[in-house]
């Protein structure tokens, strides 16, 4: 059956009128999901990144060890 005949039978297809618009909106909503798997690989790429470094995990240590230190009053 063609789309024509489908509309001539009261049988609803998807999309069915909304034209060309509906059908643009369909495809945005998987450009919003590749966009969002694109950004979260990209914020993993970043956390990967920062914690493989050294330097990263050093001063953080040395962070955490000066409000120790502070909060004992040990110098």
């Amino acid at each position: 059956m063609s789309h024509t005949e489908l509309v001539e039978s009261g049988v609803e297809t998807p999309g069915a009128g909304r034209g060309r618009r509906g059908l643009a909106e369909r495809g945005l909503t998987t450009v919003e999901y590749a966009i969002g798997l694109v950004a979260a690989a990209t914020a993993a790429l970043v956390l990967l990144r920062v914690f493989n470094d050294n330097a990263f995990f050093q001063a953080l240590m040395d962070w955490i060890l000066a409000i120790f230190q502070n909060l004992v009053g040990v110098r």
